[in-house]
């Protein structure tokens, strides 16, 4: 089932220590669920547009929870697409803990913290999926921003996959790796083999 935008907020300005941008927040629905999410853009999104496509992650982005690099991901594409001159982050905030929700991804980590285990691991005690995410939303924004062509900021093949595989054009990769923070490695490393992320923790931020 292809996902469809019924309505759009239209663009509003938003200044930040990043730069300058402009978000503009949709509701999608997507097969029995309908969600807000959010475009966050710069610049003039022509050729191929460096695109971000971002979950959720309420514990690092506004808490500072230093166990993932979402918060850092989320900055340095940020960061990346104002140096460029242009660019767009897919920020979908229904999409916490690869989809299964703040609930459950708070329980997977008391999993992880109690027991040892890996994320996937978590996960699987729990009953849930590796990982839940559908890209319908982000394939619907880019078309709704005519873009089908973009320059992919990203670990996550699955990610590239969902926009070929929906007709948009992805010309390039360029991995987001924050291999210069020591304490993410262990994590770093259980994304690339458990997820099949395209990460090597000795890789230059």
């Amino acid at each position: 089932m292809t996902a469809r935008i019924v309505e759009r907020s239209g663009p509003v300005d938003m200044h930040s220590v990043l730069g300058a941008f402009t978000v503009e927040a949709f509701i999608i629905a997507d097969g029995r669920e309908v969600e807000t999410h959010l475009a966050v853009m710069h610049g003039e999104l022509t050729g191929a547009v460096p695109t971000r496509i971002n979950s959720a992650c309420l514990t690092s982005e506004v808490f500072g929870d230093d166990r993932c690099d979402c918060a850092w991901q989320l900055e340095e594409a940020m960061r990346r697409i104002v140096v460029l001159g242009a660019g767009v982050v897919l920020y979908h905030p229904n999409q916490e803990g690869r989809g299964i929700g703040l609930f459950r991804k708070l329980q997977s980590y008391r999993l992880m913290g109690e027991s040892g285990l890996s994320t996937h691991q978590a996960f699987a005690a729990l009953g849930e999926a590796p990982d839940s995410r559908t890209y319908g939303p982000s394939v619907a924004i880019l078309r709704a921003l005519k873009i089908d062509r973009v320059r992919l900021l990203s670990n996550n093949p699955e990610k590239m996959l969902a926009l070929q595989e929906s007709g948009i054009e992805v010309d390039a990769v360029d991995g987001v790796i924050g291999s210069h923070n020591p304490t993410w490695h262990e994590y770093l490393q259980s994304k690339a083999d458990d997820f099949g992320h395209r990460i090597s923790i000795k890789e230059a931020q």
